[in-house]
C-alpha cells in the first residue's frame, strides 16, 4: 500500500518540541507515510499564530508554533503533511460567529444550527452559510487558506465539513437573508430589468407544459416582497417553474447549493496555488458524491480540478449491516469510488476505528477488524488508506498492529 495516512488533532501531537518528536517517531514505527493534523477545529478556533486572524488562535498555539515544529520533525522522517481544516463547522463561541452572526447559515425559521435538537440534546455547532457574499467563505475562510499556504511549507491543505449540515435536516439550510434574494436570482426566477413583468410564454402549444422553459417566465409569485421568510424559504424548496406545473424548484435549490461548495473549493484551491504554486489539495469527503450532492451540497465529483487526493470517509456507521456486509460494501464502494474520482490525481480510502465494533458487539473484536479492514483495503485500493484517528490508536493499543499489518 502505498499511502498509509492517518488524521490527527493537535492535542494528539503536543504543545513542546520534545512531545511532537515523541508523537512523530511513533507515527513513522507505526508504518505511516502520510501525517493530517487538524489545525483550524470545529470550535473556529486555529491551531497556529495566525496573523491575520490572532482573535481565532487558541492558546497555547500563540505561542508554541506547532506546524512548524511538525514540518521540521515530518521533513525529517519522509512523512507528507498536510494541514487539516474544518471548513464550514464553525463554533457557537468562535471569533467568526460572534463578529459577524449574519454569517451563519439560517434555516426557515431565522434559527441557526446550535438552536436544533439533535438526539433529545441542543446542537451546539454552528453552520456558516458558504453562499454568502461577502461573508463566511471570502472573508475569514479563503484567507485562513492563504495565510497557512503563504507561512508553511505543507505538501498540501486538507478540507473537512467541505459541506452544508446533514445532521439537521439537511434540506432546512440556507434561507439567510442573502440565500433568499440570491438564490431566486442565480436561477433567473426574475429580471431585475423587468422586475414586474410576468414574461409567460406567448403561446403554450405544446403537450407538456414544462415544454415552454426556454423563454424564462417569471418564477416568483407577484407578492414575492410581502411574503414572509416561512413562506420565501417553502416556495424555493417546494414551489414550481411553472404555475400549475410540477413541484420543481427543489433542483435549482439542490444545484444552487453544490455551486455554493465548488466555489469555494475552487477559490481556496487558487489561494492556495497563489501563495504556494507547489502545494496540493486533499478532502475529506462522503462515500457517495451522487449522493451526499443531493443531501450536503457535496457532490465531489465536481472537485477534481481543484482537490489532488480524495479521500471518502468509508467508515463502518455509513454502511448498513453487520461487520462482514460492511467489508462487502466496502469492497464494492472502492471500485465505485475510483470512478469517481477519476479526475485526482490520488484517491485513498479513509476509514475510521471506533466504529469497527458496534456497542452489542465484543470490544476484543476491534483490533482483529481493524487488521481486517486494511488487508480489504490493501486488496482494493493500492494507492492507499487514511485511518481515523491517532487518538483511537492510543486509546484502543492499535500501533504495534499498524505497523505489521501495511
Amino acid at each position: 500500500m502505498k499511502t498509509r495516512g492517518l488524521w490527527c488533532g493537535a492535542s494528539d501531537c503536543g504543545t513542546t518540541r520534545n512531545q511532537v518528536v515523541e508523537f512523530v517517531s511513533k507515527v513513522e514505527d507505526a508504518g505511516f507515510n502520510l501525517l493530517l493534523p487538524e489545525l483550524k477545529g470545529g470550535h473556529g478556533l486555529l491551531r497556529y499564530p495566525s496573523k491575520a486572524f490572532p482573535q481565532a488562535v487558541e492558546k497555547p498555539y500563540d505561542e508554541f508554533d506547532l506546524p512548524a515544529v511538525l514540518l521540521d520533525e515530518c521533513k525529517k522522517r519522509g512523512i507528507e503533511l498536510h494541514v487539516w481544516f474544518i471548513d464550514f463547522f464553525e463554533g457557537e463561541n468562535g471569533p467568526a460567529f460572534l463578529d459577524h452572526p449574519e454569517w451563519a447559515a439560517r434555516d426557515a425559521q431565522g434559527r441557526c444550527t446550535n438552536e436544533e435538537q439533535l438526539r433529545g440534546q441542543r446542537f451546539t455547532g454552528l453552520w456558516m452559510c458558504p453562499s454568502r457574499r461577502p461573508g463566511y467563505t471570502d472573508q475569514w475562510l479563503v484567507p485562513v487558506y492563504r495565510e497557512f499556504a503563504e507561512r508553511y511549507a505543507f505538501d498540501a491543505v486538507h478540507h473537512d465539513y467541505v459541506r452544508y449540515p446533514g445532521d439537521l435536516a439537511p434540506d432546512q439550510y440556507c434561507f439567510c437573508d442573502w440565500c433568499l434574494e440570491d438564490l431566486p436570482r442565480w436561477a433567473g426566477y426574475v429580471n431585475d430589468s423587468f422586475p414586474e413583468e410576468p414574461f409567460d410564454h406567448a403561446l403554450y402549444d405544446r403537450e407538456y407544459l414544462e415544454a415552454h422553459w426556454e423563454q424564462s417566465p417569471r418564477v416568483l409569485p407577484t407578492y414575492w416582497s410581502k411574503l414572509n421568510r416561512a413562506e420565501k424559504s417553502r416556495f424555493l424548496l417546494e414551489g414550481s417553474f411553472f404555475r400549475y406545473g410540477r413541484q420543481d424548484l427543489d433542483y435549482f435549490y439542490y444545484q444552487y447549493r453544490k455551486g455554493a461548495m465548488l466555489d469555494f473549493v475552487k477559490r481556496s484551491h487558487e489561494a492556495v496555488k497563489q501563495a504556494r504554486p507547489e502545494m496540493r489539495v486533499s478532502a475529506a469527503v462522503f462515500k457517495n458524491p451522487v449522493h451526499s450532492g443531493r443531501f450536503i451540497g457535496q457532490d465531489w465529483r465536481e472537485f477534481a480540478p481543484y482537490v489532488d487526493t480524495m479521500i471518502p470517509m468509508d467508515y463502518r456507521d455509513h454502511f448498513p449491516g453487520t461487520f462482514d456486509h460492511y467489508l462487502g460494501l466496502l469492497a464494492e464502494t472502492i471500485e465505485r469510488q475510483k470512478r469517481w474520482a477519476i479526475g485526482c490525481t490520488r484517491y485513498l480510502t479513509g476509514f475510521a476505528i471506533w466504529p469497527l465494533v458496534r456497542d452489542d458487539e465484543p470490544e476484543s473484536e476491534r483490533a482483529t477488524r481493524f487488521a481486517e479492514t486494511i488487508r480489504l483495503v490493501k486488496e482494493n485500493n493500492g494507492q492507499g488508506c487514511c485511518v481515523f484517528c491517532a487518538g483511537d490508536m492510543d486509546r484502543h493499543s492499535l500501533w504495534r498492529i499498524a505497523a505489521r499489518s501495511w
